[in-house]
């Protein structure tokens, strides 16, 4: 998911803003000691050839050749020679601290990265027993809870005559303590499988046949797995498909657009917003003149149907995405970069909001097309993408809201790497309360308006990590034209 901080240290808050990764984070500071041990061997190496040198003046001819005439003033200089190159404040001496503190220096990172890792796969561990054991036991707790429904009329009643004041209480409850959709979203995976596996077991060989329907994937811990077994289980009984025969091709004139530097994040949440008002629409913007840049943005989710439409921005390249898959989603939106003729090298951006933005990390971590195309950046909004482990010399900037579950669904927190920049705002009250059901709560912890106005508080602010995103960024920033291009099914697709 990406809360942020990683497992490696908290973020700065900074305007309202955490702002935690890219060049202020942890990751950084440990590539700082290790060039900092860099130097230090290399002062060492100059320091013990300091050293060596001045030794070697001792046995100089020269020099004693003026013992015969002055042997006391020969004598105390080669005294202080001998001290200056091999005594306990001598530079051979000090050459080999310094080496030493620069092996130290190495050790301690390999230590600390050791242990934010077993940290993280035990933080882990402990979720997938407890969503197992949440799973195995939920199937009894609902019998007990329909059963006392069913032996108090009454309280089915009230309940029922209360369902909207109750909704709405869930609502505001999971708003104000965003922790009990994390912890939700971590159990998933789990509970999933435990509660699975505990119905299956009411069959004769029915824990056998989930795993022959799951292809093998479950029982499983690791997550990427376990949603991989719950779409292939979904696709044997004939969901989730991800197919259909598709085409790519431009629409509407393009249109002029400015991507200020000053405005760069709000801009392009803005553009993500004008681009998923239509069904199945990509945009590229092409930046500059003799020598472009170019930001593809890619729409979320826009059909949650489980079978496979017109659209397929839809619930399907949802969970194959999650499930680390390709999807013919990402093919597409290669289609219309092929289409704008993005030529090999130029510099390309990938944004996206929700599913967008896990598409965008999916692409940018896939060789192929790396290969074709210079993927350089990303930027998310809302999108689960803390399990892609995108390339290095990818800069990635991530936009995370507190009651938002949706950057939550992968269980994992966003790592913290030089290259990658985590911004994580608390909404108020009145961001998430908007008029509709949709809207409200974690509904409106989840839009696009509410994460371009968290795009306008990183392009105010100051911290270091986002001024270096802005420097490495700066090709994307400037007067450009914007191109749509539609997606929709072939003739007898």
């Amino acid at each position: 998911m990406g809360r942020g901080a990683g497992g490696a240290g908290a973020g700065v808050v900074t305007g309202g803003i955490e702002v935690s990764g890219g060049a202020g984070g942890v990751a950084a500071s440990y590539e700082d000691m290790l060039s900092q041990a860099d130097v230090l061997d290399l002062a060492g190496d100059d320091l013990r050839d300091v050293g060596s040198r001045l030794a070697g003046m001792i046995g100089e001819g020269d020099l004693w050749q003026a013992a015969l005439l002055c042997p006391g003033e020969v004598a105390a200089v080669q005294v202080s020679v001998a001290r200056a190159s091999s005594g306990p404040d001598g530079a051979l001496w000090a050459g080999g601290e310094v080496e030493i503190t620069a092996r130290y220096l190495r050790v301690a990172v390999d230590v600390y990265r050791f242990t934010d890792a077993t940290l993280a796969a035990g933080e882990e561990a402990l979720w997938t027993v407890g969503g197992w054991t949440f799973g195995a036991v939920l199937p009894v707790a609902a019998v007990g809870a329909a059963g006392v429904l069913i032996t108090n009329p009454a309280l089915m009643v009230l309940l029922l005559g209360d369902k909207d004041d109750l909704l709405n209480e869930v609502e505001e409850l999971v708003y104000d303590d965003p922790w009990l959709l994390e912890a939700f979203t971590r159990l998933a995976p789990g509970a999933v499988q435990g509660t699975s596996f505990t119905l299956a077991a009411l069959i004769p060989l029915g824990p056998l046949a989930l795993m022959g329907l799951t292809r093998g994937k479950w029982p499983s811990g690791d997550y990427e797995t376990s949603v991989a077994g719950l779409a292939a289980l979904a696709r044997n009984l004939g969901h989730l498909r991800d197919t259909g025969d598709f085409g790519v091709t431009a629409v509407d004139d393009p249109l002029g657009i400015r991507i200020a530097q000053e405005h760069a994040v709000e801009t392009i949440f803005d553009q993500q917003g004008v681009t998923s008002t239509h069904d199945g629409r990509v945009q590229i913007i092409t930046v500059g003149g003799d020598s472009p840049s170019y930001i593809v943005q890619v729409p979320g989710t826009q059909d949650w149907s489980t079978q496979r439409g017109d659209n397929p921005v839809d619930l399907t390249t949802n969970i194959a995405l999650m499930a680390g898959d390709d999807t013919v989603m990402a093919d597409l939106v290669a289609d219309a970069m092929r289409e704008a003729g993005i030529p090999p090298g130029a510099p390309v951006m990938l944004t996206g909001h929700s599913q967008g933005g896990i598409t965008a990390m999916a692409m940018a971590a896939d060789p192929d097309l790396q290969r074709e195309f210079s993927i350089t950046s990303v930027v998310t909004g809302g999108s689960p993408v803390g399990r892609i482990d995108v390339p290095e010399g990818v800069s990635v900037l991530s936009l995370e809201h507190t009651q938002d579950v949706v950057p939550m669904l992968d269980g994992a927190d966003n790592p913290d790497r030089p290259e990658w920049t985590t911004v994580r705002r608390e909404l108020s009250d009145a961001e998430g309360g908007g008029g509709s059901a949709a809207d409200r709560g974690p509904g409106g912890a989840h839009s696009i308006d509410n994460y371009a106005q968290t795009g306008a508080a990183a392009d105010s602010s100051h911290d270091s990590s986002l001024e270096r995103w802005r420097e490495n960024n700066s090709s994307f920033f400037g007067s450009g034209q914007a191109q749509q291009y539609q997606i929709g099914a072939l003739a007898g697709g």
